[in-house]
């Protein structure tokens, strides 16, 4: 890309079908609690866009579905929202980029920003300006949406790459402690285990990994299950080394054109990228780089077919009345209790998976008075992992995580 839980609402909300974002190493996120969701579309060029007419690309991202997008506004210690850039240049026709902002924003769509760092300083030679002067500017955009870090090759061979990682998101947070980043890297962890990865992961929201199957070349089944088995993995080996910040939810990146180089985009390609992120592997959501390479109508019917909505109601409760309590001890071996607590006489299901979403224990599964219970899990038979556990009692569901260390 350099140049190119859940909680209980008392009315009906509009969510996707699966009620928790799962992590890579299992950490169960209230969707609501991520502000990246469903369908997003990555726009290198925004300027350049449909000729710089910004109209028709909100129409087309509106007929797609797409919810979010993000944008180029840095490369390195460059800011493309400076004076003489691009960017900046194109934005006065709307007033500005924080009017930019605002039209996104009044078509119901956010809007983010991506950066290119390469953990140097003064890769363009950009007197006064830093890779993280350069994010905290975009930050500083008016009601910008957040920040994407896009960090590759250059981390993998930096000497310092741990230090400068984290120098770069101190200095965000310190000016900016409540901006929503994300990272955005490799998908795969093999053959690229020199990058920092527990250094970003810890700093940021979320995990956009650039699932590019067509490039590699492979299919998007094998490429997404490559990538989520691997994050998979060494998240129970970074949780279990102390590092379980570096715990973050999934939403990959998926290839909407043919890049020039390993195989073309297949009819069937966006639908299955879309439909497995969400259906097995549980993803808050996905996007596609880039919008202006995208020039396959069957890739946009494709997506706009994906990933849709569906109106669910919920009735409101007490919270005195419904509660799952974390598993104790934690971090545990072979055996752990839970305790839980339900409103009425009812249905109770307590059920164990693991972080590919596999059930592995059935613990309650009958009608039960209301009331507080306590259930043992003995796991003698498991391997050590990330597992979480889902309490579903009527029309309230809670998710916990839980660690087994043999």
């Amino acid at each position: 890309m350099r140049n190119k839980f859940f909680h209980i609402l008392t009315a009906t909300v509009i969510v996707a079908s699966f009620p928790f974002v799962q992590s890579s190493g299992g950490q169960v996120y209230a969707q609501d609690s991520l502000p990246i969701q469903a369908k997003g579309m990555w726009i290198w060029m925004l300027w350049a866009a449909n000729n710089g007419n910004l109209n028709p690309v909100i129409d087309k991202l509106k007929s797609t579905g797409v919810t979010w997008v993000v944008v180029k506004m840095g490369d390195g210690d460059s800011y493309y929202n400076k004076s003489g850039k691009a960017l900046y240049n194109w934005a006065q026709t709307y007033g500005g980029m924080d009017s930019v902002v605002g039209i996104f924003h009044k078509n119901g769509i956010k809007i983010f920003a991506f950066q290119y760092v390469y953990g140097v300083p003064n890769h363009w030679g950009v007197a006064g300006t830093s890779e993280s002067g350069v994010a905290n500017m975009i930050l500083g955009v008016k009601d910008i949406d957040g920040l994407l870090v896009d960090a590759e090759i250059q981390y993998d061979t930096l000497t310092n790459r741990v230090a400068a990682a984290q120098a770069y998101l101190d200095t965000i947070r310190a000016y900016h402690p409540n901006s929503f980043l994300g990272l955005t890297s490799w998908a795969r962890i093999i053959g690229h285990n020199t990058f920092p990865w527990t250094t970003f992961l810890s700093g940021v929201q979320v995990n956009m990994p650039q699932t590019y199957w067509a490039a590699r070349p492979t299919t998007p089944q094998n490429e997404l299950g490559l990538m989520n088995g691997q994050f998979a993995s060494f998240t129970q080996t970074w949780v279990s080394q102390g590092d379980s910040a570096a715990d973050k939810p999934i939403m990959p990146i998926g290839q909407g054109e043919y890049f020039g180089y390993g195989n073309n985009i297949q009819r069937g390609d966006i639908s299955s990228f879309c439909n497995l992120s969400q259906q097995m592997y549980h993803y808050a959501g996905v996007s596609l780089w880039e919008y202006a390479q995208i020039d396959s109508p069957f890739v946009w019917d494709e997506y706009s077919s994906a990933w849709p909505l569906t109106p669910v109601s919920q009735a409101p409760a007490t919270p005195n009345d419904f509660d799952l309590s974390q598993n104790y001890p934690n971090p545990f071996n072979p055996t752990t209790t839970i305790k839980f607590r339900v409103a009425s006489f009812g249905f109770v299901s307590l059920k164990v998976y693991d972080v590919l979403g596999r059930e592995v224990a059935t613990l309650v599964n009958e009608r039960m008075n209301g009331g507080s219970y306590v259930v043992t899990f003995d796991a003698s038979k498991l391997p050590s992992g990330v597992y979480f556990y889902r309490l579903i009692a009527g029309n309230n569901t809670a998710i916990m995580k839980m660690v087994l260390i043999k």
